[in-house]
């Protein structure tokens, strides 16, 4: 008898063991979050400024930026929900707007990522990195000063160097007064990190769509007379400064959209540009890799 009752006192030791090694108890721990990633290497080729690749995922509202080496990691929040989990492919966009934009395929099934990758692996790591290849080389010749209080006309031009692949670019145009043809206009001027946005309004007639062979170089001559630049309205409000033109240091942009059919008008629009047929402030933030030129408007 001592020993039964010996044998059933180790029994229980054992069971209560058992008991409290379980990690997990649904009364007091949550749920945990499952969260995707995926990462890689993406290179822009004969990339002369520092404007970063945009990397955006179709469907899934989810975007960032590679690193100054091409290196991205973008998080992915938890697609698995109550009435059903995220299944399916989608895009990997890369972008900058002067490169033929490229996109990589990732598979989801129920929320995570599938073994069944072309791309990636089923780490979401991307198995080959990506070269962009540039569409367009673009430079600006400009000088330095612009004396607008002496009544002086800017003239610059835009040299363009289509590359490998035939390109179709949206322009603004003007015909001169007693001039025959058209010529370039829409030219943006921002001071200060944007805080000031000019533009030449009075120079802008219509759109004009130019379709562009391989291999091409044109130079497009701006002419901007001293009162054709205008402030961008900035909540509803123009101050006395702003309509006289602050003196100081200005970044030009000419306006000029390459439009490529392989990239979806969302991505344009995660970028924060809703209309690409107009100039706007919005086309300051678009990745364009061209050597920033700037000019002292006195």
């Amino acid at each position: 008898e001592h020993g039964a009752r010996v044998e059933i006192k180790q029994k229980t030791i054992i069971f209560i063991l058992f008991f409290c090694g379980c990690t997990s108890n649904p009364f007091w721990e949550d749920k945990p979050t499952k969260k995707l990633n995926i990462s890689g290497i993406v290179i822009a080729e004969e990339r002369v400024s520092d404007v970063p690749v945009y990397v955006w995922i179709e469907d899934l509202g989810v975007s960032g930026h590679a690193d100054a080496t091409g290196y991205f990691s973008i998080d992915i929040p938890s697609l698995e929900a109550e009435n059903g989990n995220f299944s399916g492919s989608v895009r990997v966009f890369y972008y900058i707007h002067n490169y033929r934009a490229s996109y990589s395929d990732l598979y989801i099934t129920d929320g995570r990522l599938t073994s069944a990758q072309t791309d990636f692996d089923e780490g979401g790591r991307l198995l080959d990195s990506i070269k962009l290849e540039k569409l367009v080389s673009l430079d600006l010749t400009i000088d330095s000063n612009w004396n607008r209080s002496a009544g002086d006309t800017l003239s610059f031009s835009l040299n363009l160097n289509i590359k490998e692949h035939p390109v179709s670019i949206l322009a603004h145009v003007n015909q001169p007064g007693g001039q025959q043809g058209y010529e370039p206009s829409g030219v943006l001027f921002s001071l200060n990190n944007n805080e000031e946005v000019y533009y030449d309004e009075n120079n802008i007639d219509f759109l004009q769509r130019y379709d562009f062979d391989p291999g091409l170089s044109i130079t497009w001559t701006y002419y901007i007379a001293p009162d054709d630049i205008t402030p961008f309205v900035i909540d509803d409000y123009i101050s006395l400064d702003q309509q006289l033109v602050t003196t100081g240091s200005y970044q030009v942009r000419p306006f000029a959209f390459i439009q490529q059919d392989q990239v979806p008008n969302e991505l344009i629009q995660s970028l924060g540009i809703l209309d690409t047929e107009n100039i706007s402030v919005d086309f300051l933030i678009m990745p364009l890799d061209m050597i920033e030129k700037s000019i002292v408007i006195q």
